[in-house]
């Protein structure tokens, strides 16, 4: 009897444990910067690290939004991935093992219209097909504005008022935008970093890490840099430039096309004649670079040292790097994306002015094959071309490579010119092609590679073709691709994609033109599920898209505002 008495006042003695408290009441305020205004910040100071359960309401539709004990609340949960000019109810919970409290005040909070569509917005506007199952989550796509005209024309206000501005934004899967982030420079590929931040290059060669709320957390440039450093950034000793896609390794640090010039004593200076002069050019040529936090490059491969620069591409000398600060430079590899195929140790990189995609050891830097039409390769690199199996036709400019979770390559198809100066074959005309999406796999001990699925096989009234960028991805839960294409100019014979310096035609730069996000069903034939396109409508700005990435929620970091 006493033993039990004893054992009973050891448990009424035990400490109770209070659930948690508020000891500052929660706060939502609209977000501080600018730059992504379809934000909130949630404020509040509880009695210790808690689990937060933050439920939005704005009268059509409801979510609860999760955050792990690791982030202080007193410094501001992201309150993001909010439809525009909607008041939302918001409702906050906290909770640790001792128990749950919910704030008794109900907090409101009204996020801004869009903006109108004008010099700053596109006109957006979404078909859904009847019946189609859309993968759900969020697709993020770079977005760019021009003046209509060739590049190398256009005046430096025209060129600044391309450059000056970007837009990052966020659409669901029925064409809503959910966020956005508008950038002082113009951004190039953008990527989902693990730690829940974005990744993105910017074409005055810087590459920028911000987070949801659209606050710069870290940014790093080339030390060549022709515009200089940039404060508060990390500088990546020897580099000249960076440029197109950032991407992060499976293993944590960051990938980048870095090109430099090299003087080539001999090189051509034509790509339609080939009698024409041969004379000293400077060209540019890529290095794949990888860098860590801290700027410091710890691996790198060099096209020079390892491909031939005397192969050429109709684009050759194209004023792409002339009005990039470096006139006079041939446009050898144009690299425009990478991606790892982790499996097997490997770096596929695309090289646009090569129509290629090229698969490299990390380890011993060699190249172990090369996915692009024979012709015109020199006999030493024959042996590492891979034999097509249904190929509908080679990558021609193609975009953006991304090996799938199944080991398969995706990747956008330009399809220009179809040929290469001097390999024998005609040239196919702008108005006779057509872009597209490709999903391939290939076997790399038989050296062959195989198409698993294409958005089309031949130009059909809807068709887009454009000189560059794009991108396909396939999405996680349906296997839909979302297929981006940059910008669909009017397919006509009146229009000429190869010499921007032809003023005998008008070039595909001087007409008005549009941009479109498209999910198809990876069928075959594909069916075109939804498309979303960037218009405007008065014809005077050009709108692109770089590309983007799908994402299931804006809130990719474990512990970090999961919804439910």
């Amino acid at each position: 009897m006493i033993r039990v008495f004893l054992i009973a006042l050891a448990f009424f003695a035990q400490p109770v444990l209070a659930q948690p408290v508020f000891e500052q009441a929660p706060e939502l305020k609209a977000n501080p910067n600018p730059r992504a205004p379809l934000a909130a910040v949630l404020t509040f100071k509880a009695s210790g690290p808690v689990t937060t359960a933050v439920s939005i309401d704005d009268g059509l539709a409801q979510k609860t939004l999760n955050f792990g004990p690791h982030l202080d609340p007193t410094k501001g949960l992201p309150i993001v991935d909010l439809a525009a000019g909607r008041q939302f109810n918001v409702t906050v919970q906290i909770s640790d093992k001792s128990g749950t409290t919910t704030s008794s005040k109900v907090l409101s909070f009204r996020t801004p219209a869009l903006p109108t569509p004008g010099l700053e917005w596109p006109t957006l506007t979404t078909t859904l097909a009847d019946g189609g199952v859309l993968e759900p989550g969020l697709r993020f796509i770079s977005v760019r504005r021009r003046a209509p005209g060739r590049q190398s024309f256009q005046t430096k206000s025209q060129q600044e008022f391309a450059r000056g501005w970007g837009l990052i934004l966020a659409l669901d899967a029925k064409g809503d935008v959910r966020w956005y982030y508008i950038s002082q420079r113009r951004v190039a590929g953008i990527k989902p970093s693990p730690d829940g931040t974005l990744l993105f290059t910017t074409e005055d060669q810087r590459v920028v890490k911000i987070d949801m709320l659209g606050n710069i957390i870290r940014q790093w440039y080339p030390e060549k840099r022709r515009l200089g450093p940039v404060a508060g950034a990390t500088e990546i000793t020897g580099l000249q430039t960076l440029h197109h896609e950032p991407s992060i390794t499976p293993w944590g640090t960051y990938i980048s096309m870095s090109a430099h010039g090299r003087e080539i004593l001999d090189y051509p200076s034509s790509v339609t004649d080939p009698q024409a002069p041969r004379k000293p050019t400077m060209v540019m040529g890529d290095k794949i670079v990888e860098f860590n936090a801290d700027g410091k490059v710890v691996w790198e491969w060099d096209a020079f040292e390892h491909l031939d620069p005397y192969l050429l591409h109709y684009h050759t000398f194209q004023p792409y790097w002339a009005v990039r600060g470096y006139p006079g430079y041939a446009d050898w590899t144009h690299g425009n994306g990478i991606t790892f195929d982790a499996e097997r140790d490997l770096v596929i990189a695309s090289f646009k002015h090569l129509d290629a995609l090229v698969a490299i050891d990390r380890k011993t830097k060699d190249i172990r094959w090369i996915f692009g039409d024979p012709k015109g390769w020199p006999e030493k690199y024959q042996s590492r071309i891979l034999k097509p199996i249904g190929l509908t036709r080679y990558p021609w400019s193609q975009h953006h490579p991304h090996v799938t979770p199944q080991g398969t390559i995706v990747y956008y198809d330009n399809g220009m010119f179809q040929a290469r100066p001097f390999d024998g074959q005609e040239i196919v005309p702008f108005h006779r092609s057509y872009s597209r999406a490709v999903e391939i796999k290939v076997d790399s001990k038989a050296m062959t590679v195989t198409e698993l699925w294409t958005s089309e096989k031949e130009q059909k009234p809807d068709s887009c073709v454009h000189w560059a960028m794009g991108d396909a991805q396939r999405m996680p839960s349906t296997s839909n691709m979302m297929v981006i294409r940059s910008f669909c100019p009017p397919i006509t014979d009146k229009l000429n994609d190869q010499d921007e310096y032809d003023l005998t035609r008008r070039f595909v730069d001087d007409v008005p033109y549009a941009g479109r996000v498209e999910e198809f069903s990876r069928t075959a034939p594909a069916k075109l599920l939804s498309q979303t396109r960037f218009d405007d409508p008065n014809e005077i700005l050009q709108w692109q898209l770089y590309g983007g990435f799908h994402a299931p929620s804006i809130y990719w970091e474990n512990g970090a505002g999961k919804p439910r």
